[in-house]
C-alpha cells in the first residue's frame, strides 16, 4: 500500500474551509449560490427563507434524463450543448459562482464545473457531509449502509467525452472507492482491467473515523482480485484537491496509460476528479450513475468550501 501525497502539497496549504454547518458559511453580497434538492442534507437553512440572508439562490431540479435539468421557472437545460449551459451560467449573474453539490448528480454538476474551469469563471463548490448514513435492515457482509436504488450502467459523463486519439495507450483504471463494493465489482467486470492496471483510492482519513474500515470491507473481494490491493493510495475523502493531486502520481508513474477514473465514491473526490479530467483531456471519467435513495443519509454535519478557481490558478 502507498500514500501518494508529495511533500510539497503537504506544506502549501490547499484552498479549502470547513464550517460547522451551510447556515455559518460567509457568502458575499455578489454571491451566486446553485444548489439541488436530491437529500435532506442539500437544502438551504430554514431561516434563509424569511429574507434573513441576502444570497441569491437557484435551485435545479433532476428529470431522469442525464443530459438534462430542469429551472425553477421550468425551463430545461440541455447538457449536451455548450451553449444551453453557458446560457444559463450568464443568466444567474453575479460576480461569484457557489455550486452546492451535495443534492445534485454527477452528471449535473459536473458539466457545470467543466464550463466554468473552461470558461475562466470564478467559483466555489460546497459539500455537505451527512450526519449519519442509513443502515441496511439485513445487510450481506460488506454492505453496511442503503445507499443507492440501481446503478444505470456505465455511459457518459456529459461534457466528458474523451474524442482523443488513444491508440497509443494502454489503459489504467483509477477506481476512487465508497462503500459500494458491488459498484466495484461492476467496474471490474464491465472493464476487465488486469489488477496491475488498477489503482484504488481509499479515503483516508474519513469522514467519520470508521468509514476507511467499511470502504475495506465493503470493497474487499474485488480488491482481492489480481491483488489489485498492493496498489491502493490513501487520500484525504474530504479534499479534491489532494485527489487531483494524487491521480497527477499515478498520471507521472504510468505515463504511457490512460487513466479511466471511476468517481463512485465520495463526492470531494468526484470534484477532483472532474477538476482533473478538465485540465487533462486525455483521462476518461467512467461512471455507472447511480439512482440514490432519498432517505440515504439524515441530517447535516460539516459543510467544506472549495475555492476552485484559486486551486486551478495555482497550477
Amino acid at each position: 500500500m502507498k500514500n501518494t501525497f508529495r511533500a510539497d502539497e503537504m506544506i502549501r496549504a490547499l484552498p479549502s474551509r470547513v464550517f460547522d454547518s451551510l447556515a455559518e458559511v460567509p457568502f458575499g453580497s455578489d454571491t451566486v449560490l446553485i444548489h439541488g434538492t436530491l437529500e435532506d442534507r442539500s437544502k438551504l437553512p430554514v431561516h434563509w427563507s424569511g429574507g434573513t440572508s441576502n444570497l441569491h439562490s437557484v435551485e435545479l431540479s433532476e428529470t431522469g434524463n442525464l443530459f438534462e435539468f430542469l429551472l425553477q421557472n421550468n425551463d430545461l437545460v440541455s447538457t449536451r450543448r455548450k451553449s444551453s449551459i453557458l446560457k444559463f451560467l450568464d443568466s444567474v449573474g453575479g460576480n461569484s459562482i457557489c455550486l452546492d453539490i451535495t443534492g445534485l448528480s454527477h452528471h449535473v454538476w459536473m458539466p457545470l464545473v467543466k464550463l466554468l474551469i473552461d470558461e475562466h469563471r470564478d467559483f466555489q463548490c460546497i459539500y455537505s457531509e451527512p450526519r449519519t448514513y442509513t443502515s441496511k435492515m439485513n445487510p450481506r457482509p460488506g454492505e453496511f449502509f442503503d445507499l443507492s436504488e440501481r446503478i444505470r450502467g456505465f455511459s457518459p459523463v456529459p461534457t466528458f467525452i474523451t474524442v482523443a486519439n488513444l491508440a497509443e495507450f494502454d489503459s489504467c483504471v483509477v477506481p476512487l472507492l465508497g462503500f459500494e463494493g458491488t459498484r466495484l465489482k461492476y467496474l471490474i467486470e464491465t472493464l476487465q482491467p488486469e489488477g496491475k492496471n488498477v489503482f484504488p483510492v481509499v479515503g483516508v482519513p474519513g469522514f467519520k473515523l470508521e468509514y476507511p474500515f467499511h470502504t475495506y470491507e465493503g470493497n474487499a473481494d474485488a480488491l482481492e482480485s489480481d491483488r489489485a490491493w498492493t496498489n491502493v493510495a490513501f487520500v484525504d475523502a474530504a479534499c479534491p484537491f489532494s485527489l487531483f493531486h494524487s491521480l497527477d502520481d499515478i498520471k507521472r508513474t504510468r505515463s504511457t496509460s490512460q487513466l479511466k477514473i471511476a468517481p463512485i465514491g465520495t463526492k470531494p473526490h468526484a470534484l477532483g476528479a472532474a477538476i482533473y479530467a478538465v485540465r487533462n483531456p486525455t483521462a476518461e471519467l467512467v461512471y455507472d450513475h447511480p439512482i440514490r435513495k432519498k432517505t440515504r443519509s439524515t441530517g447535516a454535519g460539516r459543510c467544506h468550501v472549495y475555492n476552485v478557481s484559486e486551486f486551478i490558478r495555482s497550477l
